[in-house]
């Protein structure tokens, strides 16, 4: 909203937000300011390549870890190696499930992730707690994706460049090969634009 702005506790709907050019606030004008796409990687070590494979188009990443659980697990330990191999270094961590433990331990649990990312290569790197379930702690953490991993400048006038990440065959088992159709490719495009009808080398 131009006039202002609300966390999403405070909007009138209950989902916290609203796909209309309207503030649902104040009734004024809105406008869009920023899409973010969120790429899930496993966190079970045998999907470790999978990980790999995702944050490879990454501009940022969130680190997850359970307030009722010991910090660090070993996949927790995996994925901060493996961050810090592929080079992301802007990285929040959340601290999810803060309604699962009393607040002394949830303040055990933070002190154990602060002395865990000490000395390593995203030391010092902000920690929200949240409650993902109850939808507390959401504003915090969406103003700290904000502020810790800005959208990086994209320079269209370059030829296209896009890493792929993965691909899906939508042709039926047993199609000839007349009329096959080519595969979909997923991933990021770092520069450039695409357009309809663009030829492309793979």
């Amino acid at each position: 909203c131009r006039r202002r702005i609300l966390p999403l506790s405070q909007l009138p709907h209950a989902s916290g937000y609203s796909l209309t050019p309207v503030c649902p606030a104040c009734g004024g004008e809105a406008r869009f300011l920023r899409a973010v796409s969120f790429v899930d990687a496993p966190g079970h070590e045998t999907l470790m390549e999978t990980m790999l494979s995702g944050a490879a188009i990454m501009d940022g990443a969130l680190l997850l870890v359970a307030a009722n659980e010991r910090c660090p697990q070993p996949q927790t330990r995996e994925h901060l190696y493996a961050l810090d191999i592929i080079g992301v270094r802007r990285v929040v961590v959340v601290q999810n499930k803060i309604d699962l433990v009393p607040e002394a331990a949830a303040l055990a649990n933070y002190r154990e992730i602060e002395a865990f990312l000490k000395g390593s290569p995203i030391s010092g790197a902000p920690v929200v707690p949240v409650s993902a379930n109850h939808r507390v702690g959401l504003d915090g953490l969406i103003a700290t994706i904000e502020s810790t991993i800005p959208t990086p400048a994209r320079d269209t006038q370059k030829p296209p460049l896009m890493y792929v990440a993965r691909s899906f065959d939508i042709n039926r088992p047993g199609t000839p090969p007349a009329k096959l159709q080519g595969a979909v490719l997923g991933g990021s495009l770092l520069q450039g634009i695409l357009k309809v009808g663009d030829e492309i080398e793979i």
